[in-house]
């Protein structure tokens, strides 16, 4: 059973899961939300009530990233906007440190579904809006994609996510090392090392009914300096280049570069989460006004992480 804040909860029965358990790999995720998940935050600790009301907004962390690394800029600033707003982190492996996103993205989108509905029903709000970075926004989009949450959803802004999978080189830098080395296991061991890939199962059954499905009004902000949302593309004269474009979401999204408001602005993967021009874009696109920073933002000391 999944424990939905902190109330046992049975999963739904296979008849009731048949729009996503049609797959061996839909059924394996229906078990290891059965017998692996943590329980879900209460909305009272995970979310501060905004000024101004409106949709609340889920931040919906990354790889290894805990709460606080969310909340410390861009949570606040959505707060200072007068949102309301969560922090919920990725699902994590008991086995690996319950290390935030060491869990299959499956598992985390699923818990994620679980706790929109349980934020619509202490907030009273009719919908939510999701803010995922990294691994973060793969998981946003399986709720959306996968379990059902598209009509509770209206606005989903992806910060570096690799949509369309990534190079594995990134993947085995980012998670190989003194993260995981502790505890005595390898990219490989890891699910979502596998999941972000390029090509991977969980990318082609994610896309499999586009990028961007439902009524939801989509938005993906990406950096040309990403150092994990990258793979090798082909550029002029045949010559192997470096491409940053799989962290887009297709022609139903608006998908703009950090470069695109603020020209040789230098943010990194990290930074979408904490440099004040990407958070300026999640903003604006909160609002529903178009994405626009100003010169003054453009000028700040860049985050370069």
């Amino acid at each position: 059973m999944l424990k939905r804040s902190g109330v046992a909860r049975y999963v739904p029965n296979v008849p009731t899961l048949a729009r996503f358990a049609k797959t061996v790999v839909g059924l394996v995720v229906v078990a290891l939300i059965a017998a692996a998940c943590d329980p879900n935050p209460e909305p009272e600790a995970a979310c501060t009530v905004g000024a101004n009301g409106g949709n609340p907004v889920i931040i919906v962390g990354g790889t290894f990233s805990p709460g606080f690394a969310n909340e410390a800029f861009l949570g606040n600033s959505i707060e200072a906007a007068g949102f309301t707003h969560c922090i919920f982190e990725l699902k994590g492996d008991d086995d690996i440190g319950n290390l935030p996103g060491t869990m299959p993205i499956e598992v985390s989108g699923f818990a994620l579904k679980l706790f929109i509905e349980d934020v619509l029903a202490w907030s009273g709000a009719d919908q939510v809006d999701l803010v995922g970075h990294s691994q973060g926004a793969l998981a946003a989009r399986a709720a959306v994609a996968l379990y059902g949450a598209e009509d509770n959803v209206d606005k989903l802004i992806s910060l570096a996510g690799p949509n369309t999978g990534t190079d594995a080189a990134a993947l085995v830098e980012l998670l190989a090392g003194p993260v995981l080395a502790p505890f005595g296991v390898e990219c490989e061991d890891v699910a979502p090392c596998h999941q972000m890939q390029q090509e991977s199962d969980f990318i082609t059954m994610l896309n499999a009914g586009g990028l961007t499905p439902g009524d939801v009004d989509y938005y993906a902000f990406t950096t040309d300096n990403d150092e994990l949302v990258w793979y090798w593309g082909t550029g002029p004269l045949g010559i192997p280049v470096i491409r940053h474009d799989n962290a887009e979401l297709g022609p139903g999204a608006t998908n703009l570069d950090v470069d695109d408001m603020c020209l040789i602005r230098v943010v990194g993967h990290l930074g979408m989460i904490v440099d004040p021009v990407p958070i300026h874009m999640v903003i604006d696109a909160l609002n529903g006004d178009p994405i626009d920073v100003p010169l003054v933002t453009c000028l700040l000391p860049p985050v370069v992480i």
